[in-house]
């Protein structure tokens, strides 16, 4: 009884199709190796209708007919997902061919795994939103790495991936080019012609305080800038499904894109004005407020941190007095260190306080506003690679700039002190 209460009150998410999965009816996976074909021969020998519709067009393989529906593959095609173990459909957890008890729980809408402990602990799925070329990959692979190797040592913790999936993506895709060959990540593909950009990387982080440990489980999803361009874009490739039911949001913004600042700051390699940020940012509050009936009057009950990246060239000596206009002086609460160990509430709300005010006057009230229709929000300047890019290749190695603040912030939001 207690872990149903428990289960109702965290909730689960799955973190691949984004549904809210009702652990009483949940699917399991049998570990045995032949199972699958057994199931497959026993359904065309005797003809069951409704085992059939789980069977291949040749009859020799199971097909795992739901992980084919949310990818968009036809079951009964040739592109249908085969499935490499028996699938039990209900929740007795024994399989039915070989009678033994089952103990991998899947999704029943996509057949990904659920976690020990998701009953406990439910999970938290963490956005990283912003246009095009703000620096979202960038921002994700510095801030594991920051999370791992910082965060852990100040906060008696641990982080590790659920999976090897995302061990090995976060290794090759991330961390090698960036950190080791000292390159440029890719552009992220849009969630709707990648498989592999539908698919977040996961983590647990274990933080052990007054001898109970806090487990948090995120899912980190790379989107595309482009993904976010309009509210029917978003709702088409169904990005509003995750968004609406993230425990956090952090919502990047490239100060070089903003027009006030891109025409007096004077840095190399300059990117083209971008997309409007509030533009942006009310489309996401639309998706919200509509996907979770959220009535315009009323604030927005996810939390969300508004962060300035590539903030080092902020730092510059100004070379005149426009440039003196967008640029962070010596006296920034910025350059005051966080208390390390501990959330370092007063910091951040100097520093919250001083950039309402920066983007108040750079990209303009509007801006603040849509900002404020958020219940818990806040606001963050980093910088993920703290240097400035020649090109492809990074000049020196990735020195990063309170990337961990926004993290830290909505960690706070969830019991972190």
């Amino acid at each position: 009884m207690a872990k149903k209460e428990a289960a109702k009150k965290k909730g689960y998410v799955c973190p691949y199709c984004f549904t809210k999965v009702d652990m009483n009816k949940i699917h399991y996976v049998c570990t045995g190796p032949s199972c699958a074909k057994e199931f497959a021969k026993q359904a065309v020998s005797t003809k069951d209708e409704k085992k059939l519709l789980y069977v291949s067009k040749d009859g020799q393989n199971e097909i795992d007919r739901e992980k084919s529906l949310v990818f968009g593959k036809d079951p009964f095609g040739p592109d249908a997902i085969i499935a490499k173990q028996h699938i039990i459909r209900d929740s007795s957890g024994f399989c039915d061919i070989c009678k033994r008890p089952a103990y991998l729980r899947v999704c029943p809408t996509c057949h990904n795994m659920i976690p020990m402990g998701a009953e406990e602990e439910g999970n938290k799925i963490f956005v990283i939103l912003g246009p095009k070329g703000v620096g979202k990959s960038h921002y994700i692979a510095v801030l594991i790495n920051q999370l791992k190797n910082t965060i852990c040592t100040e906060f008696n913790g641990v982080l590790s991936a659920a999976n090897d999936s995302t061990t090995i993506r976060y290794r090759d895709v991330y961390y090698h080019r960036l950190f080791e060959e000292k390159r440029k990540l890719q552009p992220t593909l849009s969630f709707g012609s990648s498989d592999n950009s539908r698919e977040p990387l996961i983590f647990y982080l274990r933080i052990l305080k007054d001898d109970k440990p806090q487990v948090f489980t995120f899912a980190f999803f790379d989107t595309a800038g482009e993904d976010l361009v309009s509210t029917n874009r978003m709702m088409s490739l169904n990005l509003n499904a995750f968004i609406s039911l993230a425990s956090g949001i952090v919502f990047l913004v490239d100060p070089m894109q903003v027009k006030y600042i891109n025409q007096r700051i004077h840095v190399d390699n300059k990117p083209e004005i971008g997309p409007s940020p509030t533009d942006i940012l009310s489309n996401v509050c639309q998706i919200i407020r509509n996907n979770n009936k959220i009535k315009g009057k009323d604030r927005i009950d996810i939390p969300i941190a508004v962060s300035l990246t590539k903030s080092d060239v902020l730092f510059k000596i100004p070379e005149n007095e426009e440039e003196s206009k967008v640029l962070i002086g010596l006296n920034s609460a910025l350059h005051i260190p966080r208390e390390r160990g501990k959330y370092d509430e007063e910091n951040f709300d100097q520093i919250d306080a001083e950039l309402e005010e920066y983007l108040r006057r750079t990209i303009g009230p509007e801006f603040i506003s849509v900002v404020n229709s958020f219940k818990d929000h806040s606001l963050f300047a980093v910088s993920a690679l703290g240097c400035n890019p020649t090109g492809n290749a990074l000049p020196r190695a990735v020195s990063p700039l309170r990337v961990e603040d926004p993290f830290l912030w909505l960690l706070n939001k969830e019991g972190l002190r």
